[in-house]
């Protein structure tokens, strides 16, 4: 599997091209520029079959409509985080979407997901691991050695936990278990530089022991 990175928006959201050599081809997260990824891949020869969410907030879902609307692709997102896509007050945009949230488009999920499901897409697939805390269905995609993470956690921090959804308790839970994670993982996360799972191990497990403080 050959991975591309670009980043996209206000936000400046992380969008993963996940592709093989016969053109099988993911996408996740198609940010807030929904026409600018379907440039990207049409530049590229890329027709993804799948559109993968790490979590239903806007700034990763805004542009699933035109990448759906132009590729056919199903969109996959965790089955507790399925209505944000059509709800601009639980997915934030109402906050930080300011005045646009009259045009927002009405989304749904093709594929809903759960703890352990596995996606195969060409000759590489994606495995669910359930990661809530910054929002109720937060996931991350494992596919061998790289880790998608949206939200879930950064090379220098972690999500938020005061939107919709967010819960403290439940995120520290989840941070420990992906440092219990064995093997050093690439972690490509929603917001930022990528890094290596064996350099933010104790890291992530300082920023668990702090979200049980705060709880």
């Amino acid at each position: 599997m050959r991975v591309l990175t670009f980043c996209f928006g206000d936000y400046q959201t992380n969008t993963y091209f996940c592709f093989d050599e016969s053109g099988a081809c993911a996408v996740i997260d198609p940010g807030m520029d929904g026409e600018a990824v379907v440039n990207k891949l049409r530049e590229r020869g890329l027709t993804p079959s799948h559109i993968l969410l790490t979590h239903g907030h806007f700034d990763h879902i805004l542009g699933v409509k035109a990448v759906q609307s132009a590729t056919g692709a199903k969109v996959c997102i965790h089955t507790a985080d399925a209505p944000l896509l059509s709800d601009p007050g639980r997915n934030a945009a109402v906050y930080f979407y300011r005045g646009q949230t009259e045009s927002y488009p009405s989304l749904h999920g093709d594929i809903l997901l759960h703890d352990g499901d596995r996606i195969d897409c060409g000759s590489f697939s994606f495995t669910v691991l359930h990661t809530p805390g910054h929002t109720a269905g937060s996931v991350c995609f494992s596919c061998g050695d790289t880790l998608f993470c949206g939200d879930t956690v950064f090379a220098y921090g972690y999500g938020r936990t005061d939107l919709a959804g967010g819960d403290a308790g439940a995120l520290a839970d989840s941070l420990e278990r992906l440092a219990a994670i064995p093997e050093n993982m690439k972690l490509c996360p929603g917001h930022g530089n990528s890094a290596h799972l064996d350099n933010c191990r104790s890291q992530i497990k300082y920023y668990a022991r702090m979200l049980r403080m705060e709880g």
